[in-house]
């Protein structure tokens, strides 16, 4: 439905040039308010939009990057402008003011909106500021005035920042503007501190402070202890390392070569110990010399997600000493921006600084002219369709050594777009010469027979050992002797017989064979070893031509490295990684029941009795769990304190039978708990069934605590 124009409409548009506002950057003081909008309503997207004749503008933008002006028609906000009040629309596709709108039934996929009229004081209307969500929802009485005062901050800004155009040629008004500017800012501080967020304000000249509860509270005092406030309260407070690194920040910002001033440090707690805390500020006024007078900023509680940063980058570090000792390196491609990490160990194959970063094109470049083509278009292929690769290549490093390389690679997703590259790198330069030295001469054939730690032998087309080289016959525990004159059969187990019959087909047919085989020692344990065999049928009497290479400790390494990118190392349950390999796997028709659950009050455990305590809960929480899952199923740990349990072929009953299980065996339980379940079926994927089932374990939390 297009709207109507106000009966004011040709003032309105006169009003609305006047204020010169139109096409203009993004400003601090629109963002504050559409920030606080979106704390404040817990929507996705806050607008302060400015309906022109024929289009509708965003001021400011939080949420929604992919516009910056809709036409008039369109415009809910058009709309919002007729009326005196918040205009609400609980779901755009049941009103049928909206339900057709482009804008509904395409991107950005509005159902929720709700937008405050913002007026100037002579009551023209000039737009609104607004708030929208993709899921139908309805505002309560609180957001609703909370939005009126905001939308009645942004129309006292709008005025006030004509009145400071007006001001560069009558310098006279110019105190007037900056008493308004300081008063509107006071006012919107007020806003602030309504969200809960730990806030404050600072005069740089005297020193003195200011702050609301929640800024004590998040270091466990309340404002009255810490009087007299200043600037000293915090320097006591924070940790004298991090402090260096935040000074040098700040001042950046006082000198202006930063619009604000941001940083993660610790703060002491009152009982002793260290918390992570972000720091968002910024200079609010100045003097005419253009010195900084006062500051604000927020004050944000991070050190969950710190803990857990810090936890992740004590298993990259493993990972890392793994992977040295094991000569493999690792690799990551961010497809949006080409930007490359490599690991410490890919850094030394290609004798470049440890931390070194290259742009993808020099990545390329490290290849040999013959090798760049072969991995261009495995990479191309990767990212077409998701074929992953493994190959071995030539490169010159940076100090000009030319080596071989194994290369493997596969493409990573992100709501079924490429969104990384990942794999390993790993020198082969060794293992190449050894091949090629075979290839130069009989002689040195025969020495490499004699003395190569692989395995080396020839076998008849019945595959009954003609010849067998010493080390290898050491490693499987027999004499060359013993070994030869024996059918191979003998030293694979039973269930591959017929895979190596097989073997024996394809090698009379294709002339050579690589891949994998598992042999029995003497002692009966089991040895992989990857091989390449060839046919040679050049004599009368044609035979097979086998080299391999014991794999065994290469294959447990790679098991190992395996179950360190997909385990949680603390409880042996699996990680969040391990959900997208399992989404991957997961077919049409896959029923999964997700049961979700929250260890309450975990933080407090970690407070009081030490994250050592905290460690044996979620240790202990795991094996409640396991005990719980069928086999098959899988226990999962999210990150912090949450868990996931995910049933296989489970619908809903069987899901809401187990789930009901585990809340009723709750005085078993390490911790208190919260628990949701959802299924995933036909039609949602694994993210979006988990995503159900902590929608209902917050819904019950609440409902329990009410």
């Amino acid at each position: 439905m297009i709207p109507s124009k106000p009966d004011n409409e040709v003032q309105r548009l006169t009003r609305l040039q006047e204020l010169g506002v139109h096409d203009t950057a993004a400003e601090p003081a629109f963002d504050a308010l559409t920030r606080t909008a979106r704390l404040v309503t817990g929507a996705p997207i806050a607008l302060i939009s400015l309906v022109d004749e024929n289009r509708q503008w965003f001021k400011s933008n939080q949420g929604l990057a992919e516009a910056r002006e809709t036409p008039r028609d369109l415009a809910f906000c058009a709309h919002a402008i007729l009326v005196d009040d918040v205009m609400v629309v609980p779901d755009a596709s049941r009103d049928p003011r909206f339900a057709d709108n482009p804008l509904v039934t395409g991107k950005p996929g509005i159902r929720f909106y709700a937008g405050a009229p913002i007026t100037l004081r002579d009551g023209l209307c000039m737009g609104t500021l607004c708030v929208i969500d993709r899921q139908a929802r309805e505002l309560t009485d609180q957001q609703r005035k909370i939005l009126v005062e905001l939308a009645h901050a942004a129309a006292e800004i709008l005025q006030m920042r004509q009145q400071a155009v007006l001001v560069e040629i009558a310098s006279a008004k110019q105190q007037e503007a900056e008493r308004k500017m300081a008063a509107e800012h006071r006012r919107l501080s007020n806003v602030i501190k309504a969200t809960q967020a730990g806030t404050f304000e600072c005069n740089l000249i005297s020193g003195k402070a200011d702050c609301n509860d929640r800024w004590a509270e998040i270091i466990g005092y309340q404002v009255d202890e810490l009087v007299p406030l200043s600037m000293k309260t915090w320097l006591d407070h924070a940790h004298p390392e991090d402090w260096v690194r935040a000074t040098e920040r700040f001042k950046r910002h006082l000198r202006g070569e930063s619009p604000g001033f941001d940083c993660d440090l610790r703060m002491r707690h009152k009982e002793g110990h260290w918390i992570w805390v972000r720091y968002l500020a910024q200079v609010t006024s100045w003097d005419s010399a253009g010195k900084p007078l006062n500051l604000s900023g927020l004050h944000v509680d991070i050190n969950d997600r710190k803990v857990a940063e810090m936890r992740l980058r004590a298993n990259e570090v493993t990972l890392e000493r793994v992977g040295r000792l094991a000569g493999v390196g690792g690799w990551e491609v961010d497809l949006d921006t080409n930007a490359i990490t490599w690991s410490d160990q890919t850094c030394r194959i290609h004798e470049v600084p440890l931390g070194y970063q290259p742009a993808f094109e020099e990545a390329i470049n490290f290849y040999t002219p013959e090798s760049r083509p072969t991995i261009e278009a495995a990479v191309a292929r990767a990212i077409a369709d998701g074929t992953p690769w493994d190959l071995e290549l030539q490169l010159v490093t940076a100090k000009g050594r030319q080596i071989w390389v194994r290369s493997l690679g596969g493409v990573e997703y992100d709501d079924g777009q490429p969104r990384w590259l990942m794999g390993a790198f790993q020198e082969t330069t060794l293992r190449k010469r050894a091949v090629q030295a075979m290839e130069i001469s009989e002689r040195r054939f025969r020495k490499l027979f004699q003395y190569s730690l692989g395995l080396i032998c020839t076998h008849d087309l019945d595959g009954t050992v003609l010849s067998f080289n010493p080390a290898a016959a050491r490693e499987l525990g027999y004499s060359v002797q013993e070994a030869m004159g024996r059918r191979l059969t003998e030293m694979i187990p039973s269930n591959q017989h017929e895979q190596f019959e097989g073997y024996l087909r394809q090698i009379r047919e294709a002339g050579s064979v690589s891949g994998t085989v598992q042999l029995l020692a003497r002692d009966k344990t089991l040895h992989t070893w990857q091989f390449h065999n060839v046919l040679d049928n050049e004599d009368d009497e044609p035979y097979i031509i086998g080299h391999a290479q014991d794999i065994t400790k290469h294959k447990q390494l790679e098991r190992q490295l395996r179950e360190l990118t997909i385990r949680d190392p603390l409880t042996g349950c699996f990680n969040r990684r391990y959900l997208h390999e399992l989404e991957l796997q997961m077919k049409k028709g896959d029923r999964w029941g997700c049961i979700g659950i929250d260890l309450d009050r975990f933080k407090q455990v970690n407070d009081t009795l030490g994250h050592q305590r905290g460690d044996e809960v979620l240790i202990e929480m795991g094996k409640f769990l396991f005990k719980h899952a069928r086999a098959g199923d899988i226990v999962v740990r999210m990150g912090g304190d949450e868990f996931l349990v995910l049933l296989r072929d489970a619908d809903g009953a069987l899901t809401q039978q187990i789930a009901e299980k585990i809340a009723a065996d709750h005085d078993a339980a390490p911790n208190a708990f919260s628990i949701g379940h959802a299924v995933r079926k036909d039609g949602i994927s694994l993210d979006e069934a988990v995503a159900q089932a902590d929608k209902r374990l917050y819904a019950t939390r609440a409902s329990n605590r009410s």
